[in-house]
């Protein structure tokens, strides 16, 4: 089994300090990267940003490519001991309209064989949002993107599509499905991964720079 690289600052081995570091004097080094993995709730508040990017989109798309729905409607009567009915000019006509048997009129919606292809593209509009936002140059969904958080392999490369692909079908059929607890266990791994991460090799980060530290010279 092939050892994982720790990220700088987490278990990482120190690195050797140049001649003349630690006067006073000398010029502050640049200091690395730190990874600082995306805790639980930073990853839940990006998806709720992200939940209303999507819930917004598809809104617009069911105004403009919606299926046109049709609205038939039968007429079905109220059963009396003539069996008659009365239709809706005649019992608008009629002065006591109780008095006489009345039906009901039901509607019937249709909304045709375009919304079969419609619903379809509601249910992958989520998935092609994951995939191409998260193994693009951001790293990250907007929602991500937002609080800084980017989504990547376990050496902090860019993920493929087809990685981003497999997290995300492991995240909408095992981890939210099973009462959540791939999610949940963002909250109690090392590293803070969900099942979706362990299973695609990935993590969510939370890339800060550590501030430089300037020395001050000692007083007299």
């Amino acid at each position: 089994m092939s050892s994982i690289t720790p990220p700088p600052g987490w278990g990482a081995a120190p690195q050797p300090q140049p001649d003349g570091s630690g006067l006073w004097n000398a010029p502050p080094q640049q200091q690395p990267d730190i990874w600082v993995y995306a805790g639980f709730w930073w990853r839940v508040w990006a998806f709720v940003i992200d939940a209303i990017i999507l819930s917004t989109a598809e809104g617009i798309l069911s105004l403009f490519f919606g299926p046109k729905i049709n609205v038939d409607w039968e007429e079905l009567p109220i059963p009396d001991a003539s069996s008659q009915t009365v239709d809706v000019v005649n019992i608008a006509t009629t002065s006591v309209p109780h008095a006489s048997p009345v039906s009901v009129l039901i509607p019937h919606l249709h909304a045709g064989s375009e919304w079969h292809t419609f619903g379809i593209l509601l249910t992958l509009l989520p998935m092609l949002y994951c995939v191409m936002f998260e193994a693009s140059s951001f790293r990250a969904t907007p929602g991500k993107r937002l609080f800084r958080l980017e989504v990547v392999t376990l050496q902090g490369g860019q993920i493929s599509h087809l990685r981003a692909l497999l997290r995300f079908v492991i995240k909408a059929f095992l981890s939210f499905p099973l009462l959540y607890i791939g999610v949940l266990m963002v909250a109690f791994t090392q590293r803070k991964q969900g099942l979706h991460d362990m299973i695609a090799g990935t993590l969510v980060l939370r890339h800060t720079k550590p501030a430089p530290i300037v020395p001050f010279p000692p007083h007299d």
